[in-house]
């Protein structure tokens, strides 16, 4: 007899952990064919005929018949020689199970329909049950394997309307047809069959076990805790197969397996895959040191699931665990995870390591090289940063790179020296790998001073930098003139941390840049620079308020340090109103910072200037200057005199203004008098009553008539 596993050429059918989820239907043929209706006489004959498409054609009309006329000749379309025609015809019961629910099925005149299988005497049977009894017959009489394979797709789509039945024939079949009825309860998805499946366990068939195990794991998403308990129980299984269906089965579920009931399994060529995969779920300080000691031999795909599962631990609770294994490791394993990490071997062919891995060999090596850095291995940093070229690898790279810490610096040092020139053509396509390993670098610096000895009062812990930190602060002040604009703007922002006082000159310089980035960057740096050595910055502003040219420059460290004496609140005046662009507007922040309610009628002339920037930027620190008074003196004249120029932002028209002032922390929403007073502003020149009121025209301290905010 014919076995149903037999090889069907293209189509073999779907996946028992695939049951219930109906393939997507060709386009070979159109909607109209499959639901335009035809007689039945014709379709039998169309279905007769020796061209493979007609039968095909006529397969797809079956669909929409009657299917109590249709069961005939759906039968003689699931046995047809081609795959194509059988296929179709599977479309066409789903489409008759979809469209016909129970008690759709009429007898003819004057008589009684056929009890359904498992049916009462007199029910109509609907279509599922008209098809698992004729198939379930089929299964019987039939010895072509198209046929039976066909029925057990149809049978596992019939979902719990076959179940009954088909756990019936299973006690009265015998051979091969029980393994086909086990097929089909699993693919009906229907819980109700795990008790007839488990009890198919107990068979001493070993490939009705097989195909119940496989049936069983395959409904772990509709019955997890049931299957769960019986999966366990089967990885004690005799059967080696049932024992790997089972452990695949928990795998899929993502339930963890008791390492005692785990680690013989990896001993085991044949299981020893998904058990490494069960080991990246385990629960057990032993599941870390086991894979550890297996990355020592493992080669091919074994290294690449044992990486993958250490790595799934080293991201879990188990990550100290993993760490510490890694570390404890003997010096092969690093050299292993490093030579992996590489994106080449020796004589540029991918590492040995990844051959024959079925996954992506990019994932695998980001995973070695963050492996590779938690043991501390030689060469990782090397590695780190080469990946660092790869877009794909940055993250990890930069991962990597911070686990290393000050043993990385080395390796960032010698490839800024090699990288940073002024010739531009040696950046084309490393400009992200560079400024991206300047951060590293800076971070790594940051986190040494943090983790060294506690700063004297006055005296900043990067101040007192060892060599190979000072290395790491020269290449970042080269890098400053990058013509890179993205490795220039890392390198000030990098300044802005690690920088010395001695970097001012150089910071200033850069605010002038032509590349505006550049310039944004340069002012961040100065500003960083400055809150970190105030009293050098203090001095730097007395200096840089002399000429024009670094006026900018000065307005950035007075607001940076806070607070200003009266000459320099009387120098921020003078720039907000006469200096150029990006000058005016840093002068304006400052003030606000610096001067608090004084500089109330500065904003007010800025908040009409010409320039959007400059206006925007008086909005912002109009939003801060208020909720700022706002603490201090709740009802102060100095307050009044926010509102009433709030108002006139909101009466301004210019959406972007009251988005900034927002912004800055003017409460437009959260302020319930001043809501009812921006609601009466409809007009520029309509303030009315209220705390804070004013005209638009000619009010002291306001914007000039005429302008609009």
């Amino acid at each position: 007899m014919s076995r149903a596993s037999d090889d069907l050429g293209p189509f073999s059918g779907p996946r028992v952990s695939d049951a219930n989820l109906w393939p997507t239907e060709p386009d070979s043929i159109s909607p109209s064919v499959r639901s335009t209706p035809m007689p039945i006489s014709a379709i039998a004959a169309a279905l007769a005929a020796d061209d493979a498409e007609e039968r095909r054609q006529a397969a797809a009309r079956l669909g929409r018949a009657d299917v109590t006329e249709a069961l005939p000749l759906l039968l003689r379309a699931l046995g047809d020689p081609d795959w194509r025609v059988r296929k179709e015809a599977t479309y066409a019961c789903h489409r008759l199970i979809q469209a016909a629910p129970a008690g759709s099925i009429q007898g003819a005149e004057g008589e009684r329909p056929p009890a359904p299988p498992g049916g009462a005497e007199g029910e109509r049977p609907s279509a599922s049950q008209l098809l698992v009894g004729a198939l379930l017959d089929a299964l019987r009489t039939s010895d072509d394997v198209g046929l039976r394979n066909a029925a057990i797709e149809v049978l596992g789509y019939c979902g719990r309307d076959a179940t009954p039945a088909l756990v019936g024939a299973l006690g009265e079949l015998t051979g091969d047809e029980r393994k086909l009825v086990v097929d089909a309860l699993g693919r009906t998805r229907d819980p109700a069959a795990l008790d007839a499946l488990y009890a198919a366990l107990a068979e001493q068939d070993d490939n009705l076990r097989q195909s119940a195990i496989e049936a069983i794991s395959g409904m772990g998403l509709i019955a997890r805790e049931r299957v769960t308990d019986i999966l366990y129980e089967r990885l004690a299984d005799r059967d080696r197969f049932v024992r790997l269906t089972a452990l695949n089965g928990l795998n899929g579920l993502e339930a963890p397996v008791p390492w005692r009931v785990l680690s013989p399994l990896i001993d085991d060529p044949i299981l020893r895959s998904s058990a490494l995969v069960a080991a990246a779920l385990a629960e057990s300080p032993e599941a870390p040191r086991a894979l550890v000691a297996a990355l020592a031999t493992a080669r091919g795909g074994a290294f690449a699931q044992l990486v993958r599962a250490l790595a799934r631990l080293a991201d879990g609770p188990l990550a100290q665990h993993a760490v510490e294994a890694l570390q404890a490791a003997p010096i092969e394993v690093g050299a292993r995870l490093v030579q992996a990490a590489a994106a080449q071997g020796p004589g540029g062919a991918e590492p040995p390591s990844w051959r024959g891995l079925g996954a992506d060999p990019v994932s695998g090596r980001a995973q070695a090289l963050v492996l590779a850095a938690m043991a501390r291995a030689p060469g990782a940093a090397d590695a780190a940063v080469q990946a660092m070229i790869e877009p794909a690898l940055v993250e990890t790279a930069q991962r990597a790179l911070g686990l290393l810490g000050g043993e990385a610096l080395p390796a960032v040092l010698a490839y800024l020296d090699r990288h940073i020139d002024p010739d531009p053509d040696l950046w084309e396509g490393l400009d992200d790998a560079t400024a991206a390993l300047i951060d590293g670098a800076v971070a790594i610096a940051r986190q040494r001073a943090r983790e060294g000895e506690p700063r004297a009062p006055g005296v900043d812990r990067l101040d007192r930098l060892d060599p190979q930190l000072d290395e790491l602060l020269g290449a970042v002040r080269r890098s400053v003139k990058s013509p890179s604009t993205l490795v220039a703007t890392s390198a000030l922002y990098g300044l802005a941390k690690i920088g010395t006082a001695d970097d001012f000159s150089l910071v200033v310089s850069q605010t002038r840049a032509i590349s505006l980035p550049v310039a944004r960057a340069a002012e961040s740096a100065l500003a960083g620079l400055s809150e970190r050595y105030p009293e050098a910055a203090r001095a730097l502003a007395r200096r840089l308020m002399q000429a024009e040219e670094t006026h900018l420059a000065a307005a950035i460290v007075i607001e940076a340090l806070g607070s200003a004496d009266r000459e320099e609140i009387a120098f921020l005046t003078g720039v907000a109103s006469a200096g150029d662009v990006r000058a005016r507007r840093a002068a304006v922040t400052a003030v606000a910072a610096a001067a608090g309610a004084s500089a109330l009628e500065v904003l007010s002339l800025s908040l009409a200037d010409e320039e959007r920037e400059v206006r925007l930027a008086a909005a912002r620190a109009l939003g801060r200057l208020y909720a700022s008074l706002t603490e201090s003196s709740p009802a102060g004249d100095d307050r009044a005199r926010a509102r009433e120029l709030l108002g006139l932002v909101r009466a301004s028209g210019e959406p972007e203004l009251v988005t900034a002032a927002a912004q800055g922390g003017a409460p437009f929403r959260s302020d319930p008098p001043y809501s009812e007073a921006g609601d009466r502003l409809s007009a520029p020149g309509s303030i009315e009553g209220g705390e804070g009121s004013a005209s638009t025209s000619g009010t002291s301290g306001g914007p000039p008539s005429g302008k609009v905010l």
